[in-house]
């Protein structure tokens, strides 16, 4: 199996642009999956740049409904051609921030799916709808339903929602990861992990009866969490004998040190560009 990240925040080689966002292309024997699509605006470039094509694949997956995550869906629709979506019943919900592009805090503005559900469709998309974790193909997961431990969830005031006429605090309900099984052991792919990687990874051992990952791939939040209590999140990692940890998007860069510092060989930044091979 061969993964490729087609968008990152930053770069792990020449000829690759970076955006804040993410996406991630999964190559399993026959099967193309897509996992998330970035803000599309550095998609185009890095799938050529990386000699891939988005031809043939055979569904595309979303973790959540932010704009950085789905604005490469248009595009990718475009390139694809008819394709099966899954996401949670949520993906196209109000998501607002209350940062500004400058990092201030000011109003609330809409950073959600850039594109309406029938828009999309128009397209060709043909959502399957799922809020619970559930097998999409044989060894492939769609991971979502996620119970929360308010104490391990990151807390981001800025991100809300309209709810009536007040503004009150988005848990991102719509949140999922992917689970992919490969001859080595399973692969644990976070778009964001506004669910919180921990009560993910509890969720994987507690409902899905896993207690080794072969690897964990993607945006953790940890940018959101306490230096104090990166070390939790290590342990945790270490209860599943993980072998490699590659870190993106939204993981922040002294917890992306932190993580590099303990894991070593076993740590990579899954920037843009960077492929790995299971």
């Amino acid at each position: 199996m061969k993964i490729t990240i087609l968008c990152d925040n930053s770069i792990s080689r020449s000829g690759f642009l970076a955006e804040h966002g993410f996406s991630a292309l999964i190559e399993r024997g026959p099967d193309k999956f897509l996992f998330d699509t970035g803000q599309g605006t550095v998609l185009p470039n890095n799938i050529k740049a990386s000699g891939a094509e988005l031809k043939g694949t055979d569904t595309i997956f979303i973790s959540h409904g932010h704009y950085d995550h789905t604005g490469g869906l248009k595009w990718a629709l475009q390139t694809i051609g008819p394709v099966d979506i899954v996401a949670h019943g949520d993906i196209f919900a109000k998501h607002m921030s209350m940062k500004t592009g400058t990092g201030q805090i000011g109003k609330p503005r809409y950073v959600g799916c850039p594109f309406s559900q029938l828009e999309l469709q128009t397209l060709g998309a043909n959502f399957k709808f799922t809020n619970q974790t559930k097998e999409i193909f044989p060894g492939v997961w769609f991971v979502s339903g996620i119970e929360r431990n308010p104490e391990q969830t990151p807390d981001d005031p800025t991100l809300v929602f309209q709810q009536g006429d007040k503004i009150v605090s988005d848990p991102i309900a719509d949140d999922a990861s992917l689970l992919v099984e490969t001859d080595s052991g399973p692969l644990l792919l976070l778009g964001c992990s506004h669910a919180g990687v921990l009560n993910i990874l509890d969720h994987v051992r507690d409902k899905m009866g896993i207690t080794r990952l072969r690897a964990i791939l993607g945006g953790t939040h940890l940018m959101f969490l306490p230096p104090e209590e990166i070390p939790g999140v290590i342990n945790k990692i270490e209860e599943f004998s993980v072998e490699l940890v590659g870190v993106s998007h939204c993981t922040g860069m002294p917890a992306a040190a932190t993580l590099a510092s303990y894991f070593g060989d076993r740590f990579l930044f899954a920037s843009a560009g960077a492929t790995i091979e299971l």
